[in-house]
């Protein structure tokens, strides 16, 4: 048993080192990897063609829960009434809390239309949902009605809703991940509408002051999920997020439409019906605690980060800063020295550079590449105050940012390419007021651009990374091999043990009965 166990953990060994390292480069994304049903990546620019094919059961109808809030909340921002007071019925609080997610409000309360969007968008409030359609409408099915009628202004033509909020157990409220992704791109062309679902927490009051409510956005690229202190939820933040809106219901799923900002991009990922196909989900889900249960609710965020992660790469170019300065970037700087030598051989003129690695490689989406090869020239700008000799070979004299708009792309310090002696000094102050002399250390060009300027991930794995990684993950299964087999071994030497003492005890129970023969036979003699 001992050698055939061994023999078996070497050939696993040996299979999983001839297991290739993953590629730093995906050739394609591939769909399997998404747990939802119905899924569709967009640019905001064409919302209703699939960015690099990447849609999955796109134009099907499918329940679509709380994301059709995202019309609820624009109809209400386009009345132009956010300032107005609403009064909440006894209908926009008859929810069982328990399998509701609501604002919090109560009868009788009275709200502004502002705030209760807030209520609406960040925990999904139904009560604020219908409290906003009743105010605004008169009704629910008055509000509804519009909801369809803007639907079709839009082109959602595959949508039909009957509730303001999503909640629906009847399927005739439904749409389709491409009228989604369609509807979100216009919601987000609205200030009012980014403000409110990009907010993390906001904290309102009713109109009489007396009840304060603070909310929190379900959407987890935005901010984490709060730990219950036993443990603590997956954590999916992503930095160029922006919204939109998450929704969970029997009929839809777990779902969630995303928008993340990169570069002057704008990608909006849609993911319907989570967890439909889970069996095991489906089956145990009401009995579940919250840390068994956070991985199903955390795999809508995780695959809307997957599907940004790919378009942003696919949609960027990589350059190095060598190519920027065969472009024409400059990294020579003319400045005039006061009070050197008169013997100076160029009069106090001192041509003072950057220290850049020209090998350094950039990732930068494609329009924010357009628009920086159009002021690839005249991009740097230097800070540098008024120069006094002496000044020798080296010396750092200022800064210069190499700039794309209001984007830093990346800093460096300016070192003195010659000495400079001091000679008279003239009238000129010694150092600028309007430019003090910058505190800078020297030293290789600081990277400064934020994400949508600059991939966060790196362009390209060294070999010696690469060889860290191989040899890591070998140590690692040889250490769990290597545990693997320490536990056989002292397995095998228990069970010997075992069989050892029970043999032991047969052969002293076999003695002690034929003694007894013995002695029982003697008695029978005498």
């Amino acid at each position: 048993m001992y050698k055939r166990a061994v023999a078996f953990l070497l050939s696993l060994l040996i299979l999983i080192l001839l297991v290739p390292a993953p590629s730093a480069h995906a050739d394609g994304f591939d769909m399997s990897t998404l747990r939802e049903r119905y899924v569709i990546l967009v640019n905001a620019d064409d919302p209703t063609t699939a960015l690099y094919g990447i849609e999955k059961n796109a134009d099907e109808q499918c329940s679509t829960g709380s994301t059709i809030k995202i019309l609820t909340c624009m109809l209400a921002i386009e009345s132009g009434r956010l300032e107005e007071e609403a009064t909440v019925s006894e209908a926009a609080v008859n929810f069982r809390k328990q399998y509701n997610s609501l604002m919090g409000l109560e009868a009788g309360q009275t709200w502004r239309i502002r705030d209760l969007l807030y209520g609406l968008m960040l925990p999904s409030g139904n009560d604020a949902a219908i409290a906003i359609a009743e105010h605004l409408a008169g009704s629910t099915k008055a509000f509804a009605k519009l909801m369809n009628e803007k639907a079709q202004e839009l082109g959602m033509t595959h949508s039909h809703f009957t509730t303001v909020h999503g909640k629906d157990d009847s399927g005739k409220n439904y749409s389709t991940a491409r009228d989604m992704a369609l509807l979100t791109a216009w919601a987000l062309q609205n200030e009012t509408f980014r403000q409110i679902v990009s907010t993390t927490t906001y904290t309102c009051t009713d109109t009489s002051g007396t009840t304060a409510i603070s909310l929190q956005n379900t959407n987890r690229l935005l901010i984490d999920a709060e730990s219950d202190g036993t443990y603590t939820p997956i954590s999916c933040l992503y930095p160029d997020a922006i919204g939109v809106k998450t929704g969970d219901t029997n009929l839809a799923g777990k779902c969630f439409i995303a928008a993340a900002t990169r570069g002057g991009v704008t990608l909006i990922a849609v993911l319907l019906g989570g967890t439909l196909d889970d069996p095991d989900y489906l089956a145990r889900s009401a009995n579940m605690n919250a840390k068994t249960k956070d991985p199903y609710n955390a795999q809508r965020f995780e695959d809307a980060i997957a599907l940004f992660d790919y378009g942003f790469k696919q949609m960027s170019q990589i350059i190095t800063v060598q190519e920027l300065i065969d472009m024409g970037m400059p990294v020579s700087f003319p400045v005039q020295v006061q009070n050197a030598s008169k013997n100076d051989p160029e009069n106090g003129q001192l041509t003072v550079s950057p220290r850049l690695d020209v090998n350094q490689q950039m990732q930068l989406m494609t329009p924010f590449m357009e628009q920086l090869k159009e002021v690839v020239t005249t991009m740097a700008e230097t800070k540098i105050g008024t120069l006094v000799a002496p000044i020798n070979s080296g010396d750092v004299v200022g800064t210069v940012e190499y700039k794309v708009g209001n984007s830093i792309l990346f800093t460096s310090n300016l070192y003195a390419d010659r000495d400079v002696k001091e000679g008279i000094l003239s009238n000129e102050p010694a150092v600028s007021s309007e430019q003090p002399q910058p505190q800078v250390s020297a030293g290789a060009v600081t990277l400064m651009g934020t994400a949508s300027t600059l991939s966060g991930e790196p362009v390209k794995e060294s070999n010696a990374k690469r060889i860290i990684l191989i040899v890591a993950i070998v140590l690692v299964v040889l250490m769990v091999v290597a545990f693997a087999a320490f536990m056989i071994v002292v397995r095998i030497r228990r069970e010997r043990r075992r069989k050892a003492r029970a043999a032991a005890r047969r052969r002293r129970k076999m003695q002690q009965q034929r003694i007894a023969r013995q002695r029982a036979a003697e008695r029978d003699r005498t």
